[in-house]
């Protein structure tokens, strides 16, 4: 700073600093830094601008000397230096304070001189523009400019659903049926024996497909004694792959004609990830599809190996001459309005842009199958998953992976595609279908 008040007094002519600012101490270093800006002053001067400097360095000089009486920021900067000589003080701190505040108020006292001087050439409007700078700095800190708020994602993206959106129940015959995702078939009855019979009898089901209820074979007599389903005709398909794991079920309340378990195809059916009923109108296919799992290590063989298979297993079964219902826990949120947090979950298992294109073209494309739900409730917010960290499903925040999709000849018939969302016992909400017979 004081290099460049020498530097800056030179060029307005001021010949003694000491004498226009008292405040500054006549230190060595003071010396050399007036001898060093003289040196390089002149160094820039033409003898015809030299010349000119040593006419008009007087004048400039009482100018000062004369304003500086005036100026309100010198007389602050004097009393600065009193103030610095109060006991107490080290001799380096006054300097150092009578230092800075002196050559703050030079700044201010050269700057009232600035119209009187001689127009500066290149080298003198840079040291110019440099003492400007450094004098408004000091007057006041810029202001930092204001960050913009970044808009508030709009949560939901529409209205959520509740049972008021349900049409009139529907009195004629009809096909009703119900998908859930139990998460353990024997932890929910532990928690609540009659959970089954009672969504059963709520609706008045005639079939009810389950997913992973992580039995073995030699569990199922036990398990649906304990749960009050003796009448009910119970097709289970249990993994063999690995115990407590996966596993469906289906109980319909008429035989079946033919029951299928897995899709034929050994790769995809040591799971058992489905069960397929034959009914004289149509086939029920209760499917679990396979979790991508953490770090996504199953997203290739979901999407490129079964997702394949299964549009391939519908498609066969539609040639059989019967519409197709499938249902189940799909693992896929299917569109951004299915998750209540897409941009955050974009490489999370069921929300990948591999699995949503998956589904989308193998379910909806090849199979041609339709979305029941989303069909009769677009624009509306519905989830099926709740996670359980966050009591998340009191905060009304989850995904839809769970559907009932139909063939297209089916779905001018579906009167209501539904989610009981107020069902606990499971991570996942029951979810249900009534289907127009014919006539």
């Amino acid at each position: 700073m004081l290099g460049q008040l020498a530097l800056r007094s030179r060029q307005l002519g001021v010949t003694n600093l000491q004498v226009s600012f008292p405040g500054l101490r006549q230190t060595s270093r003071l010396r050399a830094v007036c001898s060093m800006a003289d040196g390089e002053q002149k160094a820039q001067q033409t003898p015809k601008r030299r010349k000119r400097a040593s006419k008009t360095a007087e004048p400039a000089t009482e100018h000062i000397n004369g304003v500086k009486a005036d100026d309100s920021r010198a007389e602050a900067v004097l009393a600065k230096c009193k103030a610095a000589s109060k006991p107490g003080r080290s001799r380096a701190k006054k300097a150092k304070i009578a230092d800075a505040d002196a050559a703050n108020g030079a700044h201010a006292v050269l700057g009232a001189t600035q119209a009187l001087s001689e127009p500066p050439g290149p080298a003198d409007a840079s040291a110019e523009a440099s003492a400007e700078s450094e004098q408004a700095a000091d007057a006041e800190p810029a202001a930092k400019p204001k960050k913009k708020r970044q808009p508030k994602v709009k949560w939901p993206p529409g209205p959520l659903y509740d049972s008021s959106m349900r049409p009139p129940k529907f009195e004629g015959p009809a096909h009703r049926f119900m998908s859930w995702n139990v998460a353990g078939m024997r932890g929910l009855i532990k928690k609540d024996a009659e959970a089954i019979k009672n969504v059963i009898q709520l609706e008045h089901l005639d079939a009810l497909c389950l997913q992973e209820h992580k039995l073995q074979a030699s569990h199922v007599e036990e398990v649906v004694k304990a749960a009050g389903l003796e009448d009910w005709h119970v097709t289970f398909n249990c993994s063999t792959a690995k115990k407590g794991y996966s596993g469906t079920a289906t109980l319909s309340r008429e035989k079946p004609l033919s029951t299928r378990l897995g899709m034929g195809i050994e790769e995809h059916d040591d799971e058992g990830r489905v069960v397929t009923v034959e009914l004289p109108e149509l086939w029920l296919v209760n499917v679990y599809v396979p979790n991508s799992s953490e770090g996504l290590k199953r997203l290739d063989y979901r999407t490129q190996k079964w997702d394949i298979a299964l549009a391939d297993y519908i498609r066969g079964l539609q040639a059989k001459g019967k519409p197709v219902v499938v249902t189940g826990d799909m693992n896929c949120a299917h569109q951004e309005i299915d998750i209540h947090d897409p941009k955050s979950n974009l490489r999370s298992a069921g929300f990948t842009q591999e699995e949503r294109d998956s589904f989308g073209a193998n379910l909806l494309g090849r199979a041609g199958l339709v979305d029941t739900w989303r069909a009769q409730h677009p624009g509306i917010v519905g989830y099926t998953y709740y996670s359980y960290r966050f009591n998340m499903r009191d905060k009304g925040k989850g995904w839809r992976l769970d559907y009932f999709l139909v063939s297209s000849d089916l779905a001018d018939k579906v009167h209501d595609s539904y989610i009981l969302k107020d069902v606990r016992g499971s991570d996942h909400a029951p979810l249900g279908i009534v289907i127009k017979k014919d006539s």
